[in-house]
């Protein structure tokens, strides 16, 4: 009986220690490109690749915060032209995010309620066709878009191509998630509405929308960090850049200055971080209920 139950203990103390090793090594894994993101913006650049690697620099700066800001002593020379652009890029990112979160949800939300609320011969092959589309490279997308824009002539207005065309992704993540969590509101509610006399439409906006609110609030977050995250549409379709294509835009064969770009890295975080620590209890809900189904 003892040998059982010292085997035992060995056993559970053995999965213990896996599981908190392996854990540990995730979050290193996660944690470390973060780290050093974070430390270098604060680095001189001849301190970069120092052994040993210190865990914060010894010397920190602002420097390249204020390059990037564009109040460095260097700021407006041809090494830091791209650097410059950063807040302005910021800016558009924010600009077409926000539009982009207040357009999905009205449209996918009331795609999703049809859906949802009054079923019709094919509509889960239409559903099925949604979430298909998610598979579709956007690289595939990308020529259709250049063409088609190019003629209505859409190309002069940056922030219309961009908005235009990240619904082609987004759209289908809003309504496969806003349908799933319409799926899951009792018909109940709205049968009572009914009979009380509200129309459907009353019933929609007064009864239904303030229970969708985590499942909206949850879509609107995870179509804001898509739209701010998008690279070749935006570097594709339009000169006035986001911010990937400005941070990747800090890479060149003459310069490269990676303090400046881990500042520029550090501050483009600072928006989508914010928007996920304030809407974060909505989104771990969202999912935790089976959205994500």
């Amino acid at each position: 009986m003892r040998r059982l139950t010292g085997r035992r203990t060995r056993i559970a103390l053995a999965r213990f220690g896996t599981i908190s090793g392996g854990s540990a090594v995730y979050l290193v894994w996660i944690l470390f490109p973060i780290w050093f993101t974070i430390q270098s913006s604060f680095s001189a650049p001849r301190d970069i690749g120092a052994v040993p690697a210190p865990l914060w620099p010894a010397h920190p700066t602002l420097d390249n915060y204020r390059a990037v800001l564009g109040f460095g002593d260097d700021a407006g020379t041809s090494a830091t032209s791209q650097v410059s652009r950063v807040v302005e890029g910021m800016g558009h990112s924010f600009l077409v995010s926000a539009v982009l979160v207040v357009s999905n949800l009205l449209i996918a939300g009331l795609c999703a309620y049809g859906l949802s609320r009054f079923p019709y011969p094919g509509s889960q092959s239409f559903f099925n066709f949604v979430v298909l589309s998610r598979v579709v490279p956007g690289l595939a997308l990308i020529g259709p878009f250049f063409v088609a824009f190019r003629v209505l002539g859409v190309l002069d207005h940056p922030a219309a191509a961009l908005i235009i065309s990240y619904h082609a992704f987004t759209l289908p993540l809003a309504i496969m998630m806003l349908k799933n969590y319409f799926d899951q509101v009792p018909v109940d509610v709205e049968e009572a509405a009914a009979i009380d006399g509200a129309s459907r439409v009353r019933t929609l906006l007064v009864v239904v929308a303030p229970l969708a609110v985590p499942g909206l609030v949850a879509t609107g977050v995870l179509v804001f960090m898509e739209a701010w995250s998008e690279l070749f549409f935006s570097l594709t379709l339009t000169s006035q850049y986001t911010v990937p294509p400005i941070l990747a835009g800090f890479q060149s064969l003459q310069n490269f200055n990676w303090t400046e770009l881990a500042a520029a890295t550090v501050l483009t975080l600072i928006p989508p971080v914010v928007v996920a620590m304030l809407f974060q209890r909505y989104v771990v809900n969202a999912l935790a209920s089976g959205m994500g189904k």
